[in-house]
Protein backbone atom coordinates (compact mmCIF):
# COMPACT_ATOMS: atom_id res chain seq x y z
CA UNK A 1 0.00 0.00 0.00
CA UNK A 2 0.97 3.49 -1.13
CA UNK A 3 1.80 6.15 1.97
CA UNK A 4 0.24 9.15 -0.05
CA UNK A 5 0.92 12.73 1.47
CA UNK A 6 -0.20 16.10 0.32
CA UNK A 7 1.57 19.36 -0.14
CA UNK A 8 0.30 21.48 2.26
CA UNK A 9 3.08 25.00 2.09
CA UNK A 10 6.29 25.79 1.15
CA UNK A 11 7.96 28.94 1.71
CA UNK A 12 11.99 29.99 0.86
CA UNK A 13 13.86 30.19 4.13
CA UNK A 14 17.21 31.22 4.95
CA UNK A 15 21.04 30.61 2.36
CA UNK A 16 18.26 29.51 -0.38
CA UNK A 17 16.85 26.78 0.86
CA UNK A 18 12.93 25.73 -0.02
CA UNK A 19 10.86 24.49 3.08
CA UNK A 20 7.82 22.48 1.95
CA UNK A 21 5.13 20.70 4.56
CA UNK A 22 2.95 17.71 3.17
CA UNK A 23 0.00 16.33 5.35
CA UNK A 24 -0.10 13.14 6.75
CA UNK A 25 -3.17 13.00 8.26
CA UNK A 26 -4.68 9.52 6.76
CA UNK A 27 -1.50 7.88 6.00
CA UNK A 28 -0.46 5.43 8.50
CA UNK A 29 3.88 5.64 8.11
CA UNK A 30 5.86 5.28 10.99
CA UNK A 31 9.59 7.18 11.36
CA UNK A 32 12.36 7.19 13.89
CA UNK A 33 13.54 11.22 14.60
CA UNK A 34 16.53 11.45 12.34
CA UNK A 35 15.45 9.36 9.62
CA UNK A 36 15.46 10.18 5.62
CA UNK A 37 12.53 9.33 3.20
CA UNK A 38 12.02 9.06 -0.43
CA UNK A 39 9.18 11.18 -1.92
CA UNK A 40 8.09 10.89 -5.20
CA UNK A 41 5.78 13.60 -6.64
CA UNK A 42 2.68 11.82 -8.15
CA UNK A 43 0.89 15.19 -10.03
CA UNK A 44 4.03 16.91 -11.57
CA UNK A 45 3.88 19.82 -13.75
CA UNK A 46 7.50 19.89 -14.72
CA UNK A 47 9.83 16.88 -15.72
CA UNK A 48 13.52 16.32 -16.31
CA UNK A 49 16.01 13.91 -16.71
CA UNK A 50 16.89 13.67 -12.95
CA UNK A 51 12.94 13.06 -12.41
CA UNK A 52 10.31 13.92 -9.61
CA UNK A 53 11.92 11.32 -6.45
CA UNK A 54 14.32 12.74 -4.04
CA UNK A 55 15.97 11.27 -0.90
CA UNK A 56 15.10 14.21 1.97
CA UNK A 57 15.83 13.97 5.45
CA UNK A 58 12.53 14.95 7.66
CA UNK A 59 12.48 17.81 9.76
CA UNK A 60 9.54 17.34 11.27
CA UNK A 61 8.93 15.34 15.17
CA UNK A 62 7.21 12.20 13.92
CA UNK A 63 4.40 13.35 16.23
CA UNK A 64 3.03 16.08 13.93
CA UNK A 65 0.22 15.44 11.51
CA UNK A 66 2.71 16.47 8.92
CA UNK A 67 6.25 15.83 7.04
CA UNK A 68 8.62 18.96 6.82
CA UNK A 69 11.74 18.96 4.26
CA UNK A 70 13.51 21.03 3.12
CA UNK A 71 15.81 21.72 -0.20
CA UNK A 72 18.05 24.06 -1.65
CA UNK A 73 16.43 25.98 -4.33
CA UNK A 74 18.17 24.79 -7.03
CA UNK A 75 17.01 25.19 -11.27
CA UNK A 76 15.69 21.43 -10.99
CA UNK A 77 12.12 20.05 -12.30
CA UNK A 78 11.54 18.80 -9.03
CA UNK A 79 12.04 22.55 -7.10
CA UNK A 80 10.01 24.11 -9.70
CA UNK A 81 7.33 21.56 -9.09
CA UNK A 82 7.51 22.04 -5.29
CA UNK A 83 7.18 25.89 -5.87
CA UNK A 84 4.15 25.84 -8.67
CA UNK A 85 1.76 22.62 -7.94
CA UNK A 86 -1.19 23.86 -6.32
CA UNK A 87 -2.03 22.88 -2.93
CA UNK A 88 -3.28 19.24 -2.11
CA UNK A 89 -1.14 17.66 -4.94
CA UNK A 90 -0.10 14.46 -3.96
CA UNK A 91 2.86 12.66 -3.15
CA UNK A 92 4.12 8.96 -2.11
CA UNK A 93 6.71 8.55 0.79
CA UNK A 94 8.83 5.72 1.45
CA UNK A 95 12.28 4.10 2.05
CA UNK A 96 13.43 5.69 5.49
CA UNK A 97 16.41 5.79 6.41
CA UNK A 98 19.19 7.37 7.98
CA UNK A 99 22.85 6.79 10.05
CA UNK A 100 21.43 9.55 12.87
CA UNK A 101 18.32 8.07 14.44
CA UNK A 102 17.72 9.35 17.88
CA UNK A 103 19.23 7.16 20.48
CA UNK A 104 16.30 5.53 22.70
CA UNK A 105 18.01 5.85 26.11
CA UNK A 106 16.51 8.83 27.68
CA UNK A 107 19.87 8.72 30.66
CA UNK A 108 22.40 9.08 27.87
CA UNK A 109 22.65 12.96 26.75
CA UNK A 110 22.60 13.67 22.86
CA UNK A 111 25.33 15.77 21.31
CA UNK A 112 24.72 17.51 18.32
CA UNK A 113 27.55 18.59 15.93
CA UNK A 114 26.42 20.31 13.27
CA UNK A 115 27.16 22.05 9.71
CA UNK A 116 24.80 23.97 7.07
CA UNK A 117 21.91 22.05 6.07
CA UNK A 118 22.94 19.30 8.10
CA UNK A 119 20.55 20.84 10.67
CA UNK A 120 17.20 19.36 8.43
CA UNK A 121 17.38 15.87 10.65
CA UNK A 122 18.59 17.60 14.06
CA UNK A 123 15.74 19.72 14.10
CA UNK A 124 13.19 16.83 14.18
CA UNK A 125 14.94 15.23 16.94
CA UNK A 126 15.48 18.23 18.79
CA UNK A 127 11.56 19.00 17.71
CA UNK A 128 10.58 15.67 19.15
CA UNK A 129 12.67 15.94 22.26
CA UNK A 130 11.42 19.36 23.37
CA UNK A 131 7.46 19.09 22.14
CA UNK A 132 7.32 15.91 23.97
CA UNK A 133 9.47 16.83 27.01
CA UNK A 134 11.53 13.81 27.03
CA UNK A 135 13.94 14.27 29.73
CA UNK A 136 17.00 13.47 27.41
CA UNK A 137 19.79 16.24 27.94
CA UNK A 138 20.63 17.87 24.42
CA UNK A 139 22.96 20.13 23.31
CA UNK A 140 23.40 21.82 19.89
CA UNK A 141 26.28 23.39 18.65
CA UNK A 142 25.30 24.47 14.96
CA UNK A 143 28.44 26.09 12.81
CA UNK A 144 27.20 28.50 9.43
CA UNK A 145 28.80 31.04 7.40
CA UNK A 146 27.03 33.70 8.18
CA UNK A 147 23.65 34.42 10.82
CA UNK A 148 21.84 34.93 7.87
CA UNK A 149 22.81 31.33 6.60
CA UNK A 150 21.63 29.82 9.85
CA UNK A 151 17.74 27.61 9.19
CA UNK A 152 15.74 27.67 12.17
CA UNK A 153 17.63 29.87 14.37
CA UNK A 154 14.66 31.66 16.27
CA UNK A 155 13.30 28.43 16.94
CA UNK A 156 16.18 26.82 18.15
CA UNK A 157 16.58 29.64 20.38
CA UNK A 158 13.07 29.85 21.71
CA UNK A 159 13.10 25.92 22.55
CA UNK A 160 16.06 26.88 24.63
CA UNK A 161 13.64 28.97 26.96
CA UNK A 162 10.46 26.43 27.02
CA UNK A 163 13.04 23.60 27.79
CA UNK A 164 15.78 23.92 29.92
CA UNK A 165 16.72 20.01 29.40
CA UNK A 166 18.07 21.97 25.61
CA UNK A 167 21.33 23.71 25.18
CA UNK A 168 22.10 25.72 22.08
CA UNK A 169 25.67 26.83 20.66
CA UNK A 170 25.35 28.49 17.79
CA UNK A 171 29.01 29.80 15.87
CA UNK A 172 29.42 31.81 12.85
CA UNK A 173 32.49 32.73 10.68
CA UNK A 174 31.26 36.45 10.12
CA UNK A 175 33.72 38.30 12.63
CA UNK A 176 32.27 41.53 11.17
CA UNK A 177 28.46 41.18 12.23
CA UNK A 178 28.52 43.40 14.81
CA UNK A 179 24.70 42.43 16.15
CA UNK A 180 25.78 38.19 16.60
CA UNK A 181 26.12 37.80 20.81
CA UNK A 182 27.10 34.02 20.39
CA UNK A 183 29.94 32.40 19.13
CA UNK A 184 32.87 33.50 16.00
CA UNK A 185 35.12 30.63 14.21
CA UNK A 186 34.80 26.75 13.98
CA UNK A 187 33.39 24.60 16.78
CA UNK A 188 36.23 24.05 19.32
CA UNK A 189 37.24 21.23 21.39
CA UNK A 190 37.52 23.52 24.09
CA UNK A 191 33.97 24.71 23.73
CA UNK A 192 33.15 20.78 23.62
CA UNK A 193 35.02 20.48 27.35
CA UNK A 194 33.46 24.00 28.31
CA UNK A 195 29.85 23.11 27.65
CA UNK A 196 29.31 19.41 28.32
CA UNK A 197 29.61 18.21 31.58
CA UNK A 198 31.32 14.21 30.76
CA UNK A 199 32.27 14.60 27.30
CA UNK A 200 32.53 10.40 27.19
CA UNK A 201 29.14 9.99 28.50
CA UNK A 202 26.95 11.64 25.07
CA UNK A 203 25.84 10.15 21.75
CA UNK A 204 27.49 12.62 19.53
CA UNK A 205 25.72 12.92 16.45
CA UNK A 206 27.51 14.93 13.33
CA UNK A 207 26.35 15.96 10.55
CA UNK A 208 27.22 18.45 7.42
CA UNK A 209 29.81 18.79 5.16
CA UNK A 210 32.56 16.17 4.51
CA UNK A 211 35.12 18.62 5.74
CA UNK A 212 33.25 19.16 8.95
CA UNK A 213 31.92 16.46 9.74
CA UNK A 214 35.71 15.04 9.44
CA UNK A 215 37.20 17.53 11.74
CA UNK A 216 34.40 16.92 14.72
CA UNK A 217 34.80 13.13 13.99
CA UNK A 218 39.13 13.66 14.63
CA UNK A 219 38.31 15.88 17.81
CA UNK A 220 35.85 13.81 19.23
CA UNK A 221 38.37 10.72 18.98
CA UNK A 222 41.24 12.61 20.73
CA UNK A 223 39.04 13.58 23.43
CA UNK A 224 38.80 9.60 24.03
CA UNK A 225 35.06 9.39 22.96
CA UNK A 226 34.27 5.94 21.94
CA UNK A 227 33.69 5.46 18.32
CA UNK A 228 30.92 3.51 18.84
CA UNK A 229 28.71 6.87 20.07
CA UNK A 230 29.93 8.76 17.51
CA UNK A 231 27.22 8.80 14.52
CA UNK A 232 27.75 10.67 11.25
CA UNK A 233 25.87 11.98 8.18
CA UNK A 234 28.20 13.74 5.03
CA UNK A 235 26.52 16.04 3.11
CA UNK A 236 27.66 16.66 -0.26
Amino acid sequence: MKNIITLKDRKLIKNNNIAMWFDRKGSDFTFEPGQYAKITLLEPIHNDAEGNSRLFSIASSPKKDYVMFTTRALDSAFNKNILEMPYGSKAEISDFGGNTVLHKDISIPAVFLIGGIGITPVRCMIEYIVTERLPYEAYLFYSNPTSSSMAFFDEFENWTKKYRGFKFFPFIDDTGDKDWKYNFGYITKEALIKNIPDISKPVYYIVGPLAMVEAMEKILLELNVNPENIKLEKFG
